[in-house]
């Protein structure tokens, strides 16, 4: 404990001697308000009020320093969506998104501009969330679809965890969601399977694997059929098109 709070006030001397003063807690508090509002300009504008502020010195190298600090306000960002009433997956799903592209990402002004498109996506999933809200019964639903993506879900495994008769789950998902259970599942997984694809150096029968497919011919076949390319073709794709952009950078 002793070394802990020698480190503190360390730190603490640090700081008084450099001028530097962590953000004023009424900016954090005024960052969560406008999130919760779901105020771009409003959020944007707060942030760089934060950000005109000495950020902390949390590495002696100023890449890596950058970067924990943007891990820290992923964090920040994450909290308060779910505050704001984002379900828990879908929060931690796009927090583990940006901390991967934050660590994969080694040009010091482009991980500065991530953090102004991390709160702009936090906040655009938080919009959409609100948009398509629905009966307790569809939300109960679609939570445990989130959740258990990667397995092979069924109308008999869904229904009985909501504890209604498969046809009326049906009917109703229908009527309040615009398309069938099946069809709401395929279109999630795909783009949970393209999520992984995109930021994660696993194989393609890795890949199938995880999403619990008995054989990597039956996942290029469903993913196929839903995108039109094959799993290789999809990664050779979307490999061409990132040296595209980095060449025009």
């Amino acid at each position: 404990m002793e070394n802990i709070y020698k480190k503190l006030e360390d730190t603490m001397a640090r700081n008084r001697y450099t001028s530097y003063i962590h953000p004023p807690y009424a900016l954090e508090c005024k960052l969560v308000q406008a999130i919760n509002q779901m105020d771009n300009d409003k959020s944007m504008e707060t942030l760089k009020q934060i950000n005109s502020l000495e950020r902390a010195q949390l590495s002696k190298k100023p890449l890596s320093s950058l970067k924990y600090s943007l891990i820290a306000s992923c964090t920040f960002f994450t909290r308060a969506v779910i505050e704001a009433g984002l379900d828990t997956e879908t929060a931690f799903m796009l927090s583990d998104y940006y901390i991967n592209l934050i660590d994969e990402t080694d040009v010091f002004d482009k991980v500065q501009a991530l953090e102004y498109k991390m709160l702009y996506d936090f906040i655009k999933v938080l919009k959409k969330y609100k948009e398509n809200i629905y009966n307790p019964l569809i939300n109960r639903v679609i939570t445990y679809i989130n959740k258990n993506i990667e397995n092979n879900l069924t109308l008999g495994e869904i229904s009985s965890f909501v504890n209604v008769h498969p046809n009326y789950l049906c009917a109703a998902f229908k009527k309040e969601v615009g398309k069938t259970l099946s069809e709401y599942i395929n279109d999630h997984r795909i783009i949970a399977i393209k999520l992984y694809m995109n930021h994660a150096n696993s194989s393609i029968s890795e890949i199938s694997y995880a999403f619990n497919f008995n054989h990597i011919t039956y996942f290029s076949r469903f993913f196929k059929k839903h995108t039109g390319l094959t799993p290789s073709n999809y990664r050779k794709q979307r490999s061409s098109t990132n040296s595209l952009v980095e060449d025009e950078e």
